[in-house]
């Protein structure tokens, strides 16, 4: 399957093809606050000697010019930025580096039950993993590669800690010998979570350096794209996701800190859901089916802000997300096909 963004710039190939063969008048109109990536040109400075009507005249025209075109060599560079982000953001939520959110639900759900289930099965290889987080030189500077890579050293510390901590908690389970009222077990679980909190600020660290790359990266892929305002805003949607994975950590989550992020995220869906949708009827239908999806993250927020964030629910927002996102993979490859 094709990560989601570098979807999104085949989406922005096939859709600028289309549009080719449309008259200009056609084209749907977009507001100001809808343009992304397209910074107003630069007025020429005024000579000593012209009007105050003059000048405004100067800056409006040239605010009103359109950006200068994108070239081969600036696109070619953002779609390897927006490549790597997505690999690096897949590896982080599916594979090797989802291990500590699966361990430690795994063992809060033992601290409610009393059962614990085994070790999950990670999909593909730590040195695989590792790999998909390293960029190619050239795409950082060299001091941002170095905190990356500093980045990737604590979160597979806290990993390798979280691991040892599930291995002795598992044969805790099963010795029947042992009688400390659980005592041990919830040692053991108090010091997952600790080591979780430390893997979650080095991946929130990581992924703040590689979106910010990306997101410049975004506005030249997704310069005069007609459906920019929806892919922006999906984008922001999965931004979210990711932040409340980080929020719901600790064993008591932030509740101002999720309740303002519900918010936000429900405002996000509003406008991603706003008309026009200037593409095919198909198009928009398998757009809205990722946001009917997506709108069910902030109502499992607003469930855990009533009722408390337990296992269940926990592991019901995981698979929201990642529904979520296949919904939209969906919709991209609906795009490319069309």
């Amino acid at each position: 399957m094709k990560k989601a963004l570098f979807l999104l710039f085949c989406l922005w190939l096939a859709l600028m093809l289309t549009a080719c063969g449309s008259d200009d008048r056609d084209a749907p109109e977009k507001s100001a606050g809808e343009s992304m990536g397209a910074a107003p040109a630069t007025a020429q400075p005024a000579s000593p000697s012209s009007a105050p009507g003059e000048v405004e005249t100067a800056s409006a025209v040239a605010d009103a010019l359109p950006p200068p075109p994108v070239t081969p060599e600036e696109k070619a560079r953002a779609d390897r930025v927006v490549d790597f982000y997505n690999t690096a953001a897949a590896s982080l939520s599916d594979g090797w580096y989802a291990l500590p959110d699966a361990l430690l639900n795994n063992a809060r759900a033992y601290l409610e039950d009393w059962r614990l289930a085994s070790r999950p099965a990670a999909r593909g290889t730590r040195g695989e993993a590792a790999r998909a987080l390293a960029p190619a030189t050239g795409l950082f500077t060299a001091e941002e590669e170095a905190r990356l890579a500093q980045r990737v050293r604590e979160m597979d510390k806290a990993l390798d800690a979280m691991l040892a901590d599930y291995r002795a908690l598992s044969r805790y389970v099963k010795d029947d010998s042992i009688m400390d009222d659980g005592l041990l077990g919830k040692k053991l679980t108090e010091s997952l979570a600790a080591s979780h909190a430390v893997f979650m600020t080095a991946r929130g660290a990581y992924l703040d350096i590689v979106e910010a790359r990306a997101a410049r990266a975004e506005d030249v892929l997704l310069r005069d794209h007609p459906l920019q305002r929806q892919i922006a805003a999906a984008e922001k949607i999965f931004s979210l996701f990711r932040k409340a994975a980080g929020l719901l950590g600790p064993e008591k989550p932030d509740r101002e800190a999720l309740e303002t992020l519900r918010r936000e995220l429900e405002s996000v869906l509003a406008r991603a859901g706003r008309p026009p949708f200037p593409a095919s009827p198909e198009l928009e239908r398998s757009y809205r089916a990722f946001l009917k999806e997506a709108a069910l993250f902030p109502q499992g927020l607003a469930r855990g802000l009533a009722e408390g964030f337990y296992s269940p629910l926990r592991r019901k927002l995981n698979g929201i997300a990642a529904r979520s996102r296949n919904a939209y993979n969906g919709f991209a490859r609906a795009a490319n096909g069309s």
